[in-house]
């Protein structure tokens, strides 16, 4: 090889040696994650490695998969089957009224109200179509009307509008299991007197009414889940954006306003509107309810299985992923101060008003505050539209 050819390999070779060594062999370089939006960036990093690992965030299709399957329809679930035993136990009261089968409707039906308080917020679907929530817990209730239907024999429970949905549900069983006489073995008589058979069966065509209905939407469920599930898009119509705007209504109406405001007297010079109380006439369980109201909207939130300690996809997913975790954090902490104040009201709502409304009204308040971050916060930045009207203001 003569002289001329070996000198220019020996340069060709010293060439490509030094570019494959040019990034790695350079002692002041540092290899790692570059981004600052992924988990583990490097501040000293002084050259991106192809490292970065980012938060995983939930889709639509996996918020609304979760809230399906773990959520809605398991609530759904738990709410008839409690209704279905509360029609066993009342046609067992009905064979024989006596004090412990009483006893024993009156527990059967408060496992049935309080499953019910985690399915409220879902008024969307054929639920909406058939005014269930109206139908299931209209309150007040009405006692003269419940009474001129027993009295008549002559109702269509039915019928969609205001009289009818004042006559039925789980309000009108409060009424005739606690309400009738002031004292149980004064209720026990109404069912065992001559008219008997007249109460009896007024009692068990509501359990009835109320369990074709909750199968209804059981079954409706079940039949249409995968197209729930498959409208994921960002329009008016999407089951994400009516599944948001019925949780926030039902928590500002629902919620802040039947359960809490309303009879504390908010929109009424805050004169107290007692019979505005939900479960008035058992008096006190209306804390609870309201508790089981709002820790079924803190669970809906944040994804959490009905059944279960398990997590899903869930609106702090879908926050995240839109850059707005310290509104999801403010939002999280507003609903535990909301329920740090109903758990400091006394359990029996009626006596609350008559002897401190102003804890009541603080109560309000708190529940109040989270919804313009509901409302106004969380719906901007999902870009969802509000498709609702009021006017209290938020």
């Amino acid at each position: 090889m003569n002289k001329t050819l070996l000198f220019i390999l020996i340069i060709t070779t010293i060439l490509i040696s030094c570019q494959k060594g040019d990034k790695t062999t350079n002692p002041n370089t540092i290899l790692g994650c570059m981004d600052e939006t992924a988990l583990n960036y490097d501040t000293t990093a002084t050259e991106d490695d192809g490292s970065c690992e980012y938060e995983q965030t939930a889709t639509r299709s996996e918020i609304l998969t979760n809230i399906t399957n773990n959520i809605i329809i398991p609530a759904y679930d738990n709410l008839r089957i409690e209704i279905e035993n509360l029609r066993y136990i009342a046609e067992d009261f009905t064979n024989n009224p006596n004090t412990q089968n009483i006893s024993e409707l009156r527990n059967s039906w408060l496992k049935a109200y309080i499953s019910w308080q985690a399915v409220e917020m879902f008024n969307i679907g054929k639920a909406e179509e058939i005014d269930y929530l109206k139908t299931m817990n209209t309150y007040p209730c009405n006692p003269t009307r419940i009474n001129n239907n027993i009295e008549s024999q002559s109702y269509n429970l039915s019928e969609s509008n205001f009289p009818s949905w004042t006559v039925q549900g789980f309000p009108a069983l409060d009424y005739m299991l606690y309400g009738l006489a002031s004292d149980s073995n004064l209720i026990l008589d109404y069912y065992l007197g001559s008219d008997g058979s007249k109460y009896l069966a007024y009692l068990n065509d509501i359990i009835i009414q109320m369990e074709n209905n909750t199968n209804l939407i059981v079954n409706d469920w079940q039949a249409n889940k995968e197209s729930f599930i498959s409208s994921n898009g960002n329009t008016a119509t999407s089951s994400l954006n009516l599944l948001t705007n019925d949780f926030i209504y039902y928590y500002e109406k629902g919620l802040r306003a039947n359960k809490i405001g309303i009879p504390s007297g908010i929109w009424n010079g805050f004169q107290i509107y007692e019979i505005g109380v939900e479960a008035y006439y058992r008096k006190n369980i209306s804390k609870q309810l309201c508790l089981k109201a709002l820790n079924s909207c803190i669970d809906f939130f944040n994804g959490k299985h009905i059944n279960s300690e398990s997590l899903g996809g869930s609106y702090k997913d879908i926050l995240t992923q839109h850059g707005d975790s310290n509104l999801c954090d403010d939002i999280i902490n507003g609903l535990n101060e909301a329920e740090s104040a109903i758990n400091n009201l006394d359990d029996n709502f009626r006596k609350q008003l008559i002897e401190n409304n102003t804890s009541m009204l603080n109560t309000y308040d708190e529940l109040q505050d989270v919804v313009p971050m509901l409302k106004v916060q969380m719906l901007y930045s999902l870009n969802i539209t509000v498709d609702y009207q009021d006017s209290d203001g938020d």
